[in-house]
């Protein structure tokens, strides 16, 4: 009986640890994409890239943008004259 209630103990233990690391793998994909969706880019090519990554990430993540982060994408990659 002892020997269940350790394994079901480290089972619980192991479980707290994954959803926490999973918790903190989020915030940090979270926050690498803010920075991408508010960065300044200096030229077209920039411009570009930046469209092409967010364009990648959506796809891969099925996802998609909030609608502040898409009005800041729209802001920062519209062409200037």
């Amino acid at each position: 009986m002892r020997e269940c209630d350790e394994r079901r103990a480290a089972v619980d233990i192991t479980n707290v640890v994954y959803a926490n690391a999973l918790l903190e793998v989020t915030k940090e994909e979270e926050a690498a994409r803010l920075r991408i969706v508010h960065h300044q880019p200096c030229n077209d090519e920039q411009r570009l890239q930046k469209l092409t990554y967010l364009a990648a990430y959506l796809f891969a993540m099925r996802g998609s943008l909030k609608p502040k982060e898409m009005d800041a994408i729209l802001s920062t990659t519209e062409p200037k004259e």
